[in-house]
């Protein structure tokens, strides 16, 4: 796996963990060029992207255990903030497991949390690979799906669909269906943000296993955006609402954004 360091002589330090078809320099120009040197960066390749394309994807439970072994290697017992967007969610999920690792905030935008969703994953492998082999195809269609969705990005973004391997893909649709929840503490809930937009599919299971499993969790959809959309809209908005969960870390959502309204 390859993984960003950066700004190594800062004490905080925060966690940043991509979605599907992004990469390590994705979450670097988007989130932590946004927010600044005052923090130490740990940005992982998840296999199958980016510097670790070569790579390919087994599960969510392989890729946090890199990172965990990474973090453990580098002494960092402490993170400020871990932030995991859709896969990246489903993957920091799993690290949870590891109560050795100290966690001040914990964002996840768009993650899964469909547990156990058989025909979801015949159904979404299915359309992933079709919509691979028509990428590799017609690139240019892949780039303008890709760009309308997400801007400026949506080309990386289309590259990397493009550049991956149908296995990798299988096991992101499996892992996306079957995502094991960790068991976490009232307090440990406490640190949770979990983001949607209200126009995303993830939001249906969200629903109902939010209240039941994490009920101290703060639980927030944006309103008229589709998957992943609100942070690749206006980033810099975005990070400073995640910038300022990290200084008032002992405090809810709402306290921290004062209005809804704003965001």
């Amino acid at each position: 796996m390859n993984i960003l360091d950066l700004n190594s002589n800062q004490k905080e330090t925060i966690l940043l963990i991509h979605p599907m078809l992004s990469s390590a320099q994705g979450m670097k120009s988007l989130i932590a060029d946004q927010m600044g040197q005052g923090f130490r960066y740990i940005i992982p390749d998840l296999s199958a992207h980016g510097q670790s394309a070569s790579l390919i994807y087994e599960s969510a439970l392989k890729e946090s255990q890199m990172i965990y072994n990474y973090l453990k290697a580098h002494h960092i017992k402490d993170l400020s903030l871990a932030f995991g967007a859709s896969l990246g969610g489903v993957v920091l999920l799993q690290l949870l497991n590891h109560k050795d690792i100290r966690f001040g905030k914990l964002v996840f935008e768009g993650v899964s949390l469909w547990i156990n969703a058989p025909l979801l994953d015949v159904f979404t492998r299915y359309l992933l690979l079709i919509k691979h082999r028509k990428a590799l195809q017609n690139r240019d269609l892949a780039v303008r799906k890709m760009v309308a969705l997400y801007g400026e990005k949506g080309e990386m973004m289309a590259d990397s669909f493009i550049a991956m391997d149908e296995e990798s893909i299988k096991h992101i649709s499996h892992d996306c269906a079957f995502v094991a929840l960790p068991n976490l503490t009232p307090e440990e809930q406490q640190s949770c943000v979990f983001f949607y937009g209200s126009k995303e599919f993830d939001l249906i299971a969200a629903k109902k296993v939010l209240p039941k499993k994490y009920p101290h969790a703060t639980f927030h959809i944006w309103q008229g955006y589709d998957h992943c959309c609100k942070i690749t809209e206006n980033s810099a908005v975005y990070c400073k609402l995640l910038k300022e969960m990290i200084v008032k870390k002992n405090t809810s959502f709402n306290e921290v954004t004062h209005d809804k309204q704003k965001i």
